[in-house]
């Protein structure tokens, strides 16, 4: 379990690779301008409810999330900004009848009732076969349930936040630095590869 928790960090501690590239890549959509969205917003829309992998991200809203965290590519720029690893608590995250998710980074002190596009609460990196660190493939939003007092759940990118399963989180995925076939909002994404042999796995 420490020499894969190891491999991940030392990996992403030296990892450079794709920032230049992740922002070249949003900066055409950051012409759409940027969107920043509070976690009730007054006179908004109506939500999608929870896990309509129907619904589809406006253009704004991706280019404010990806610019905001196109640095963190790099797992140092991550830790710096107050990201950490949850291998070690958590574990990788996986479904394997419905696909991969990876190795969650959170940032603590964003835990609170506010969400902001610009600041996930948590980065999704995906392992390689060896247990390394390949890249960010997603970032999740994250309302802890004794944080929230609404009776209407939390929402972002017109979504509402659901109820984890099994943790005391409400939580919505955003795949947006790797395709998903199922969605961009889907919690399971089958082109992320499985947790590699040796690293725990959440719920195991």
């Amino acid at each position: 379990m420490g020499q894969f928790h190891g491999r991940a960090r030392h990996r992403g501690r030296r990892q450079r690779r794709g920032v230049a590239a992740a922002v070249a890549v949003v900066a055409a959509l950051a012409a759409c301008g940027e969107d920043r969205q509070s976690a009730a917003p007054a006179a908004a829309a109506a939500p999608v409810a929870a896990h309509d992998m129907s619904h589809t991200m406006r253009d704004e809203d991706r280019a404010a999330a990806m610019l905001a965290a196109a640095g963190y590519q790099d797992v140092a720029t991550a830790e710096a900004a107050g990201y950490g690893s949850s291998l070690d608590t958590l574990g990788c995250f996986q479904d394997p009848a419905r696909g991969g998710m990876g190795l969650h980074y959170i940032n603590q002190s964003l835990l609170d009732a506010n969400l902001d596009i610009a600041k996930p609460e948590a980065l999704v990196y995906e392992l390689d076969a060896a247990g390394q660190i390949t890249g960010l493939v997603a970032h999740e939003y994250i309302v802890p349930v004794d944080a929230w007092t609404s009776k209407r759940p939390p929402r972002l990118f017109g979504m509402e936040l659901h109820r984890h399963p099994t943790l005391p989180l409400w939580v919505l995925h955003t795949w947006l630095w790797k395709d998903n076939p199922t969605g961009v909002f889907s919690d399971w994404n089958p082109a992320v590869r499985l947790c590699p042999a040796g690293v725990p796995i959440f719920g195991q």
